[in-house]
């Protein structure tokens, strides 16, 4: 199995609806919180690695780190 393309994903604003029943929201939030522990369990250490990788000094948020600039 081949690894995908890096892809950049941006933030999206999602709507929650303001008529769900306690039963409801409580299944959508068991259901997020399960997706969650399942993803982390497969790629906590590689999320770790990039979420390392985006907050090193000089890192513009893709691929490649931005350029040494020379004084």
């Amino acid at each position: 199995m081949t690894k995908p393309g890096r892809v950049c994903l941006q933030p999206t604003l999602l709507e929650i609806p303001d008529h769900w029943s306690p039963e409801i929201a409580l299944a959508v939030f068991e259901l997020i919180d399960d997706l969650r522990d399942q993803i982390w369990s497969q790629y906590g250490p590689a999320i770790q690695d990039e979420l390392r990788r985006q907050i090193e000094p000089g890192h513009n948020g893709k691929d490649n780190p931005l350029p040494d600039h020379e004084i």
